[in-house]
């Protein structure tokens, strides 16, 4: 009797071992996913794919619009267009040159990345209270996040207005 309960001990022991280096060997190999903010699109009235350049000083002011997503008529921008983007310094999500999706909120200054706006659940920021608000996001361009920005697209267009 007393060894088939040490088998058993030992069959235990090495399942609990296999499922513990199973899951260090996910948190090892796992990326963190890219998640697009969705209230953050839902407040921009411009969304592009721009390509972004760094110069000796830092992140470039200005940026070449690749895609226009949003709006879907009547675009102030167009491919091709150099923009001024009036925040970028101040963003998150910077991982050096490259296309990146921005949610923008065109003005007559330049173009301002919006940070994401109110969430259900989340109550909004208090600097007054030293809450700290949600800085602005620029997103790198995969294939996820084009996939995430199409149907985020999709949900704005079927929007009334």
């Amino acid at each position: 009797m007393a060894t088939n309960q040490r088998r058993l001990l030992i069959l235990a022991a090495g399942l609990f071992l296999a499922w513990i280096g199973w899951l260090a060997y996910l948190a090892i190999t796992a990326t963190r996913p890219i998640v697009l903010s969705r209230p953050q699109f839902l407040v921009s009235d411009l969304d592009v794919i721009a390509q972004v350049e760094e110069t000796k000083t830092g992140v470039n002011h200005e940026a070449t619009v690749k895609e226009v997503y949003w709006p879907l008529q009547g675009r102030p921008v167009s491919s091709g267009d150099k923009i001024v983007l009036t925040n970028l310094e101040g963003c998150t999500g910077w991982q050096g040159p490259g296309r990146y999706i921005l949610a923008l909120h065109h003005g007559t200054e330049g173009n301002e990345v919006v940070a994401p706006g109110k969430s259900p659940g989340f109550p909004p920021a208090s600097p007054e209270l030293g809450q700290t608000v949600a800085r602005p996001r620029i997103y790198p361009v995969t294939s996820e996040t084009i996939r995430q920005l199409e149907a985020i697209e999709a949900a704005k267009a079927a929007q009334p207005h």
